[in-house]
Formats: C-alpha cells, structure tokens, sequence
C-alpha cells in the first residue's frame, strides 16, 4: 500500500464516527475531504462507508426539506434506508390514488385525520411529500450505483436517447397535423395546444425486479402528477399562437448547447459525481438530461423502459370581450 492509499484509509474510524451520529456538517466535511481522493484501489470497507457517507447525506438533506410535513409521513418511516422510503412512498401514493392495498389501508387512518385538519390542502401537501420522496429514492439508488459499484450500461442509455427523440418527432408531426387541420377555425378564438410524453406506467419487461411491489412503484413513479419538481412530463409540446409554430429543433432542444446535451449528463446522472463513460456518448437529447435532471428518475432504472405514453390536448374558446 503507498503512502496516499495509507492516508486515505486513516479516514476509516472517522466515517464511521460521522455514520453514527448523523451529523450532516461532520458527513458534508469528509466527503468534501476524500471524494477526489478513493478509487478502485482502496479497500472494499472503505468504499462502502464512502457511499454510506452520501446515502447519509441526501438522508439528511431530505429529513431537513420533509421536517415541516413530518405529520404527513407515515409512523416510523425510516428515511435512511430505500425500502423504509419506498414503504412511504406506497402508503401516501396510494391513498391518493385511492387504492386498496395493504399499504393504502395502513396509512388511510393518519391521513384522514390529517384531512380534517387541512381540507383538501391536504391533497396538495401529500403531493409535495411525494416529490420529496421520489427524489430521496432516485439519489439512494444512483449512489447505490457508485461507479465504485458498478458501471452503467451505456447501450441502455443510448438506446433509451434513441427512443426519446423518435417518440417526440413523431409526437411532434402528429401534433402539427393536428394543429392545421384545425387552424381554419381559430379566427377570433383561443387555442392551445399541448402535447407530453412519458413514460407508461407497466414495468419494463426486462426490469430485474418484476415483484409486485416493483410494478406498483413503477406506476406511481411514471405518474407525473405524483413524481415531479416542476417539469411536469419527459418533454412537452406547447402551441399557443398560430404565427408562431415552434420547430421541431426547439421542441427536442437541440438549438442549445451545439445540438447536444451529453456534457451535463455526467454530473446530473451520478448525483454530485461524474459518472466519466457518458461523457463519451454523443447526440444526447434534451428529454434524456430533463428525465435525470428535472425530474425525480434513477438512469439505472429508466434505461430499460421501451413504452411510452403520448398525450394531446387541444383546448379552443371564444375570445373574451
């Protein structure tokens, strides 16, 4: 062992010192100290607690940001561990979606006391918890996915870029279709047009984990009214004025960033480290880096998604006097 493999490993006792008293200045400052330094050489003990260490912290980021709507967590919910987060996560998602379900019938009692309370304030809340949790589960599992783990399948997230962008040319030529043949009758009137793409909500077949419990996390993740942080679908379409059609390189935001999205996907996909294999890959789309960005989806998990669901909406009424 050289000297810097020594220095590193001295680090050890701390790890573990700062895991046990969950103190997030302690665990903030030993990340800041050794991420640059572990790699693949270092002891297989110290880089589990590496990655301990940054479970731990989005843990605490997340206990911080739910603290004011503790009374909408189920009891007991353990945000230090994925299936203490995804038990959540199935408790409050189906009591919104009104489901029967074990989980659903567990929480049903708090969150009706909860309702007598805050009306259908309550409804809006359960949403914003939702969220939170969805983002604390897509950074537990990529930091699970530490490229001192394992390495991502780049053939996925290729093919998975290469599905994204037909389905939104194909979306976007059904959508302007759409637009003129309605276009005769918009003199005078207010129009909009909206067209989303997303996910569908049946787990992929070549999915790991085909339990039930899976599939039914699946379908509340790619529900974009549960699982969100602001950018409501994968890639949205929308057509207000009839002078001004957008063009299809603005819908696949291909006008920025010389056509390509690739340099940001290193950094967003390995939460606050680089995952260095993407950085080769070329003609990454815009919905690619807004999935694993803006919204709250592991790339581990979504790259084996091959179904999507399309949406158009058209709304037309008269102009207001």
């Amino acid at each position: 062992m050289d000297k810097s493999d020594f220095k590193i490993e001295g680090y050890l006792p701390k790890i573990k010192e700062a895991l046990i008293s969950r103190d997030k200045n302690k665990i903030d400052a030993l990340i800041e100290k050794i991420r640059f330094q572990i790699s693949e050489s270092n002891t297989e003990e110290l880089k589990q607690a590496f990655i301990s260490l940054w479970k731990n912290w989005f843990s605490l980021c997340a206990a911080e940001e739910l603290e004011e709507y503790s009374e909408y967590l189920p009891d007991d919910t353990d945000l230090f561990s994925l299936k203490g987060v995804e038990d959540a996560i199935l408790m409050l998602a189906g009591v919104y979606e009104n489901e029967e379900d074990e989980y659903a019938i567990l929480y049903e009692p708090i969150f009706n006391k909860i309702k007598t309370q805050d009306g259908y304030e309550a409804y809006d809340t359960l949403l914003i918890v939702l969220n939170q949790l969805f983002k604390l589960r897509k950074n537990l599992i990529n930091t699970d996915h530490h490229p001192l783990n394992c390495k991502l399948r780049l053939d996925l997230v290729e093919r998975l870029n290469a599905l994204l962008m037909a389905k939104q040319k194909d979306l976007y030529n059904r959508a302007i279709e759409v637009f003129f043949a309605v276009k005769p009758y918009l003199k005078g009137r207010y129009f909009n047009l909206e067209a989303t793409l997303d996910f569908d909500e049946e787990l992929p077949e070549d999915f790991q984990d085909q339990s039930n419990r899976m599939k039914k996390l699946w379908k509340y993740m790619s529900n974009p009214e549960l699982n969100n942080r602001g950018e409501f679908s994968i890639a949205k379409l929308s057509i207000y004025d009839k002078e001004n059609i957008p063009s299809l390189n603005s819908f696949l935001y291909l006008s920025d960033y010389e056509d390509d999205w690739s340099h940001l996907l290193s950094g967003e996909c390995g939460c606050y480290y680089l995952l260095p294999e993407i950085q080769t890959l070329r003609n990454i789309g815009y919905a690619m880096h807004n999935l694993s960005d803006h919204l709250n989806y592991s790339i581990h998990e979504v790259i084996y998604a091959t179904k999507f669901k399309c949406e158009l909406n058209f709304e037309i009424k008269e102009m207001e006097l």
